[in-house]
């Protein structure tokens, strides 16, 4: 077992969820779930982005440098949906990142029909970028066709700093997950109050 299926997958999207690999972004001892190449790999067909034997194939690979393009990518992932799901202008250093991403996943891929009278870019082989190259053009797919309205960023106050799409109705979603930061805010507000009526 990967330490990362331990994770909640909550985004919505994959590109989300790849930037919530980094856990806890907001205390002192963040912890990475993607320290290697060969979780990367994992991790990409775990969400369904690769196939199991793509992943198994392209384990192969000793891939420090791919595994730090692919890090480099979440981080500026990272930084322009929290941007955006706090209101904020998204940093252009980090949207640059995004696109030259997207443009050299884009490169590498073919358009094929996807089954439902559309076309979506394809990747095949075994280049080691492969793994991360679905993320980049997911990104971009969120960015440009949205909604952008309904990202938000979790409003733990333990230093989650999650992102997801609000699919609720009324848009009235606040935490990651409710088992997880939205029991912690409730149960806080509950001693709260307990200790106000005292």
């Amino acid at each position: 077992m990967h330490a990362f299926e331990s994770l909640d997958v909550f985004g919505g999207a994959a590109s989300l969820d790849f930037a919530n690999t980094v856990d806890g972004r907001g205390t002192e001892q963040p912890v990475d779930y993607l320290p290697t190449y060969a979780e990367l790999a994992a991790w990409s067909a775990y969400i369904g982005l690769i196939d199991t034997a793509d992943a198994e194939r392209l384990d192969r690979h000793d891939a420090p440098a791919t595994l730090r393009t692919a890090l480099s990518l979440r981080e500026a992932v990272f930084q322009v949906f929290r941007a955006i799901g706090q209101g904020r202008p998204a940093p252009d250093a980090a949207l640059d990142e995004v696109r030259q991403r997207y443009a050299e996943s884009t490169a590498a891929a073919r358009l094929a029909p996807d089954g439902a009278g559309a076309f979506t870019w394809q990747f095949e082989g075994d280049d080691p970028d492969r793994a991360w190259w679905p993320i980049a053009v997911d990104a971009v797919r969120l960015l440009t066709g949205g909604p952008l309205d309904r990202i938000k960023v979790c409003a733990a106050e333990a230093g989650c700093v999650g992102l997801f799409l609000d699919t609720s109705k009324n848009r009235s979603r606040r935490w990651c997950t409710m088992d997880g930061c939205g029991v912690e805010a409730k149960v806080k507000r509950q001693a709260t109050r307990r200790r106000g009526g005292r």
